[in-house]
């Protein structure tokens, strides 16, 4: 089946000492299971994925799964640097749960696109449940070719891309061009409606973590042609999408969180925390946007 709407990329709150804080994920997933999330992603780059183990991964799925009760896909970021890694972490986070996973291509070496290729396949052959392929070009250096991206689609378990490399050439390519089933989903709410427009078929975006219900009337407001509102909501959540992403990144997005009654809470070091002065820019972008009135479903 198709893998279609919102989903999540959502944060991994962890304690003062640095430990998780699974009384947070089980608290924020509570919340989020009311929204209008069709899902979330466990331990993408807003879950500090370079900071948490296996071990990590798979009780947050674990208890994600028992919190949703499938209310809410579950897709869990996978990615390790080596082939035998990330394999090994596929089967251990479809056993606890997870309906699908999330891979970065492998970047320490700046591999070449057949390597990047190979990996993917290797995984792909291995792993119980679907993969998605995501390119961050902005943190991984490595931007995945259209080519390649489009070779990897014709595996049958591979199902779909989520894509922040803000070329929409690139993604219209995709769109077109690989199997219908697979999905093509933008990365951010800054351009989720230009995605929309060239043939995205959802996103994952750190704004739908607060504003799920904005984020899903553009959806809804594109699909039904009434391009007038989606327009003027697309243009109301950039500026807050951007606050929460391109400038203040995972810290900014915890602070957020926490004043609006939702568990941030610190980051793992080295992360730093958002500094007062950054909170309090953050929380003037929101009140500003006026989007608080769709999102109900946080009360």
């Amino acid at each position: 089946m198709k893998i279609t709407g919102i989903f999540a990329p959502v944060p991994t709150p962890f304690s003062a000492d640095g430990s998780l804080d699974i009384e947070a994920w089980r608290i924020n997933l509570r919340i989020w299971k009311e929204s209008a999330l069709d899902g979330i992603v466990i331990c993408g780059s807003n879950g500090e994925m370079p900071f948490v183990t296996v071990e990590e991964r798979i009780l947050l799925t674990e208890v994600a799964a028992e919190e949703t009760g499938g209310k809410l896909k579950l897709m869990a970021g996978a990615h390790f640097p080596s082939t035998r890694e990330t394999v090994a972490c596929a089967k251990a986070l479809a056993s606890a749960g997870a309906g699908a996973l999330l891979l970065l291509p492998p970047h320490y070496f700046k591999g070449n696109q057949t390597a990047i290729l190979n990996y993917f396949i290797e995984v792909a052959d291995n792993s119980p449940v679907p993969i998605f392929l995501y390119n961050m070009p902005a943190n991984t250096g490595v931007d995945m070719e259209t080519e390649t991206i489009i070779s990897a689609s014709q595996h049958p378990n591979i199902k779909g891309i989520k894509d922040t490399s803000g070329n929409m050439t690139k993604l219209g390519y995709l769109a077109a061009a690989a199997p219908e089933d697979f999905s093509v989903f933008g990365g951010t709410g800054n351009w989720f409606l230009a995605a929309l427009a060239m043939g995205a078929c959802g996103g994952t975006m750190a704004a739908s973590i607060l504003y799920p219900n904005t984020c899903r009337k553009i959806y809804t407001s594109f699909k039904e042609n009434n391009i007038k509102d989606a327009m003027e909501l697309q243009a109301k959540l950039l500026p807050v999408s951007d606050a929460l992403t391109r400038r203040f990144g995972v810290p900014g997005l915890k602070a957020a969180l926490d004043s609006k009654g939702m568990r941030g809470g610190p980051c793992r070091l080295p992360l730093l925390p958002a500094s007062e002065e950054v909170k309090k820019e953050i929380m003037t972008i929101l009140d500003n946007s006026g989007l608080d009135k769709y999102e109900t479903w946080r009360a």
